[in-house]
């Protein structure tokens, strides 16, 4: 941000902005530098053109400020800067009181602020009152459109405060002590009377607890075909609220029935061209995925387009003086309006162009496939091993159990006395019936053991096996 002083040589000034390479500028001039600001207005927009900064805003601290218009589009125009690559911020909230008949069929972005809602209640009730008070007095009624934020607010300041004064005295008797200048004492009624404020020709009337207005709206308007239309607002506590599809819908009409200078390279399969007998002319000579793009983007935003091919055939590389070269530098000087290719996108390039969403996204990736979610059931502690492989699984746990039944029975020495203390009792006992048996096999099996213990020899081994 720079302050236009007076006598300042201007040359100078954007000379140093030129340096810092700035693409944006804002030039705050003061009332008394006004006529000075507007007398080298055309040398100003001359150096911002020739500098290609995308945008200046010039702020202008007065009243006057609406007036800068009609002037400043004259000195635009000599110097080509009322097309649709250009966009002006009117910093004055009185824009809707300007006449902009000049300007609504250009292609220029104008945008400005407005405090009063020309449209609201209380407005056409103000203006209803204001037509009869003039035609009593025999003179023209202003329209809701030549009502300017200054009027608006003190029209607010004087009569809530006495409606507010009013509604305050009916509730209690009020009471206005001698205050004195020198002393920090407030009134014991300010909050009430604040409290009894009603909405005015400037939106809500309310403070915070530091004094400041808190509650109010800024309409953001942009001039169109049909003249100064609503996009959005401002709030201090929600910001900037753009209403939808306004950008899509602008930026669409700004390249309708146009056309685009598009620059590319030739790169297999993206874009090439093609091999016919004939003599092929203008965009006919090129095929490709590029090519599909451009002629499905041109259909569906009803613009034109010309494809050349770029000079020196670089993608866009940043020399040591900041300049590029390849497709980036013809987008950047206005050679071209936008490039497509298989161009990639880093972090330099995008400070000095734009990119749409990437088409194409190179790099190493590995693939595989996304495991299928089973249903989990009782039985799912058998998915380990085929339906094949626990068969055979149990017909070995019960293989082993019946030889080590049989082996038992057969063996001598696993036969006991169940009464060691009866000598010649003739009654023996086999511990490893068919059921000690299968629990003795699944006890190895699970390397948990068991009571039971094999005495023959063959039978340990069978067990151990």
């Amino acid at each position: 941000m720079y302050q236009f002083h007076t006598g300042q040589p201007y040359r100078d000034l954007f000379w140093k902005i030129k340096k810092t390479k700035e693409t944006r500028v804002v030039l705050d001039v003061k009332r008394e530098n006004l006529f000075t600001a507007l007398k080298h207005v055309e040398d100003v927009l001359y150096e911002i053109s020739c500098d290609a900064t995308e945008a200046l805003v010039l702020t202008i601290r007065t009243k006057l400020s609406p007036l800068v218009l009609p002037k400043t589009k004259t000195q635009a125009q000599q110097v080509g800067m009322l097309t649709e690559s250009h966009s002006y911020l009117i910093t004055s909230l009185d824009l809707h009181t300007v006449d902009l008949e000049e300007f609504k069929y250009g292609q220029t972005k104008i945008t400005g602020y407005r405090l009063v809602d020309v449209d609201s209640p209380e407005l056409q009730g103000f203006l209803k009152d204001w037509e009869i008070m003039s035609s009593r007095m025999d003179r023209k009624a202003p329209v809701p459109q030549t009502i300017r934020t200054e009027t608006a607010l003190m029209y607010d300041a004087v009569k809530l405060f006495a409606m507010g004064l009013h509604q305050l005295d009916l509730t209690k008797a009020v009471d206005f002590p001698v205050i004195s200048c020198d002393m920090s004492v407030s009134s014991s009624d300010g909050s009430s009377l604040i409290n009894l404020m009603k909405p005015g020709l400037t939106g809500e009337i309310s403070f915070d607890p530091q004094g400041f207005r808190s509650s109010f709206s800024l309409d953001i308007m942009t001039l169109k075909s049909e003249g100064l239309q609503k996009v959005g607002h401002w709030t201090p506590r929600d910001n900037v609220t753009v209403e939808d599809n306004v950008t899509s819908d602008y930026d669409s009409l700004l390249i309708k029935d146009k056309t685009l200078i598009v620059t590319t390279v030739l790169t297999d399969p993206y874009m090439m061209l093609k091999e016919s007998a004939e003599d092929l002319q203008g965009n006919n000579r090129f095929e490709g995925y590029c090519v599909d793009l451009l002629k499905e983007l041109s259909q569906q935003l009803n613009f034109k387009y010309e494809i050349r091919l770029v000079k020196d055939r670089a993608y866009g590389l940043q020399n040591e003086s900041g300049d590029w070269n390849g497709m980036i530098g013809e987008v950047v000087t206005g050679k071209a309006d936008l490039a497509i290719a298989d161009l990639t996108i880093t972090s330099k390039r995008e400070v000095a162009v734009d990119f749409t969403m990437p088409f194409m996204n190179t790099g190493i990736s590995i693939l595989f496939k996304k495991p299928t979610q089973k249903v989990t059931t009782l039985f799912s502690f058998l998915s380990p091993f085929s339906m094949e492989v626990w068969a055979y699984v149990v017909g070995a746990y019960i293989g082993v159990s019946v030889v080590l039944f049989l082996v038992g029975r057969l063996s001598p020495y696993e036969w006991d006395n169940p009464h060691p203390c009866r000598q010649n009792d003739q009654v023996l006992e086999n511990s490893f019936s068919l059921l000690n048996s299968l629990w003795f096999t699944i006890g190895s099996l699970m390397q948990q053991g068991s009571d039971l213990a094999p005495k023959a020899q063959s039978r340990d081994s069978l067990g151990t096996v």
